[in-house]
């Protein structure tokens, strides 16, 4: 019980500090903010937690990404991104977090030199959980109990490192996203990704993804549905807000019960955005709110809802010499 309790308050404590968050739950879904054609190095500190411990797992995460643009129309390498930017993207990232490690691998297209303008992705993505895989309910029901029962970061933070298992997990993303560019930095999209989940569990195929908190089958697709946006107010200051809807899928057993329920929830963030140091740097603070969809699969109080998010972003500049503008 002392060690649970210690456990819980440090995971409160980094989630405080560092305000820990899904790599996924950012307004700057696409990555493309401080982005020029050519080569781009970056780092990142994010997350997100909860005003009051109870229902949602605080998360945190370092990245290490690098970007390739290769233009579709001329060699612009080192000039900016601009608002009818057409390209090829290729993208690798190291993500680092207390409960899994890995990588991500992504290739995007836009094909069409046009504002707002259309973007497809395909992105993989390879994680290692560190002695963090629990085995979760995933199907309500008299023998293994109500889906909000461990659908808590209670359940999660007492068998995190003892009742849990290193267990690897590969995901396939297939991403559709639709920018509209207004000048200034102001940027306002949405998009749809699917995602196809593989985790090697022993858990009759009970899992958990950190990366998106939410309980997942071994064998699962995720839905989600974004919408964000930067408008600035200032050369230096920003209004973002990031609205997210994640749906997971499905399972049944011969016999026609449920192995897996469909499951799902909803998350609105809001807050300031600040750039300095000739926008290479960008830190982020919002607050907002989640949901679950269906009632039933919780059983905490409203103002475990509320979260509060840090976001911090380095570019590097790297020494490519700006293509002149004709």
């Amino acid at each position: 019980m002392i060690a649970s309790r210690l456990l819980r308050t440090f995971f409160f404590c980094f989630g405080i500090f560092f305000f820990g968050m899904s790599s996924a739950a950012s307004y700057n879904q696409n990555g493309l903010y401080g982005l020029k054609y050519g080569p781009n190095l970056a780092w990142s500190l994010a997350g997100n937690t909860p005003f009051v411990w109870g229902q949602w797992l605080p998360q945190a995460t370092g990245n290490l990404s690098f970007d390739w643009i290769e233009p579709l129309n001329g060699l612009p390498y080192g000039n900016d991104l601009d608002s009818r930017a057409s390209f090829l993207r290729f993208n690798t990232e190291l993500v680092l977090s207390p409960f899994y490690g890995g990588f991500r691998m992504g290739l995007g297209i836009r094909p069409f030199q046009a504002n707002p303008q259309i973007e497809t992705r395909f992105v993989y993505e390879n994680y290692t959980y560190f002695n963090s895989n629990v085995e979760m309910t995933l199907s309500s029901n008299k023998e293994n109990g109500n889906i909000a029962d461990s659908w808590t970061a209670d359940w999660i933070t007492n068998r995190l490192y003892s009742n849990s298992s290193v267990d690897y997990m590969q995901n396939f993303a297939f991403w559709l996203d639709l920018d509209y560019s207004f000048g200034n930095g102001g940027l306002l999209g949405g998009g749809f990704h699917y995602t196809l989940v593989d985790v090697n569990t022993s858990y009759e195929g009970k899992s958990y993804d950190y990366t998106r908190n939410i309980p997942v089958f071994s064998r699962d697709f995720i839905l989600d549905f974004i919408l964000y946006g930067c408008f600035p107010v200032h050369p230096n200051w920003a209004l973002s807000f990031y609205l997210l809807s994640y749906n997971t899928g499905y399972s049944r057993s011969s016999a026609g019960t449920y192995l897996k329920e469909p499951l799902s929830y909803a998350l609105m963030l809001l807050g300031p955005s600040f750039t300095w140091d000739k926008k290479l740097s960008r830190a982020t603070l919002m607050v907002g709110f989640w949901e679950r969809e269906k009632k039933r699969y919780y059983k905490g109080r409203l103002s475990q809802q509320f979260l509060i998010h840090l976001q911090y972003q380095r570019n590097f500049d790297f020494p490519v010499a700006p293509v002149p503008q004709r």
